[in-house]
């Protein structure tokens, strides 16, 4: 294998989640940054992983750690950072790893793998084509209101972390705030009391105080847009569409009908892929 530093995503939940690719890289590892070694530990036993060079790399030593992973690949070492659970970088340790890695000239490996904020947007029944991750909600209320404001006019679907101690308060504000914006609550993913929450802000709340049970676990929290229609579009513009990708490609079309018309490029885009599929 070559030496390079290596991302590798661990299971979120379900310890079948792990990729064969990411076991390999972890066999044959010269050294393992990883966020709390104590638990990632409890991971390699599972895999049959032991001896293996540790060091701990979370938020607070990054800077330090850096320059020790750097000198391992650089003497033909495998390293590979690993974060508590999910893809590493993704609202986890990793990205000055990364960044200090790059500028010294040492190849990072990226591994695809288990990620929360994905596998939540997945079932979350709302809009994928286009949407935002802001890590967790803010604790302070001021911030919090500030922060669901804006997402009032947003035409894409918005995803957050939140604590299950912090829950309810949250989606108070939420309800309170987008009332009628849809919210998928996706607890415990890949779990065994893995459960989506699919309904209107407004409700949130009250659904979770129903049952003491709905509040335990951590949260990714999805908001879905109140602008998820397509912009109606002129016959006459869908008329230009339906000629012009026959000779051409359909970004390129949709990019100038929407700078002559003023339309949403991804309505129209949308619209001239439908007319593809057809």
């Amino acid at each position: 294998m070559e030496s390079a530093l290596y991302i590798v995503p661990t299971p979120i939940g379900n310890l079948d989640d792990i990729t064969l690719r990411a076991i390999d890289v972890l066999k044959n590892a010269t050294l393992i940054a990883a966020e709390d070694t104590r638990h990632s530990k409890i991971l390699l036993d599972k895999l049959g992983i032991s001896s293996k060079k540790m060091i701990s790399c979370h938020d607070h030593n990054e800077e330090e750690k850096a320059q020790i992973i750097i000198s391992e690949v650089k003497n033909g070492g495998i390293v590979a950072l690993i974060s508590d659970a999910g893809s590493p970088l993704i609202n986890d340790p990793g990205y000055k790893v990364v960044t200090h890695c790059a500028k010294a000239d040492v190849k990072v490996v990226p591994l695809p793998g288990p990620c929360a904020l994905i596998t939540a947007l997945e079932a979350s029944a709302l809009p994928t084509d286009k949407f935002m991750f802001r890590g967790f909600f803010p604790v302070k209320e001021k911030e919090l209101e500030e922060t669901v404001c804006s997402l009032k006019d947003a035409d894409y679907t918005c995803v957050f972390y939140e604590a299950p101690r912090r829950i309810i308060a949250t989606m108070e504000v939420v309800g309170r705030i987008l009332p009628e914006h849809d919210v998928t609550l996706c607890r415990e993913m890949t779990k065994t009391f893995e459960s989506f929450y699919r309904l209107k802000a407004k409700d949130a709340a009250a659904f979770l105080k129903e049952d003491p049970d709905r509040t335990k676990g951590e949260f990714v929290v999805a908001i879905g847009s109140l602008k998820n229609d397509i912009t109606d579009i002129p016959e006459n513009v869908k008329d230009a569409v339906s000629e012009l990708i026959r000779t051409a490609p359909v970004k390129q079309v949709t990019a100038v009908i929407a700078k002559l018309t003023g339309l949403k490029k991804n309505d129209l885009y949308n619209y001239a892929l439908s007319l593809k599929n057809e």
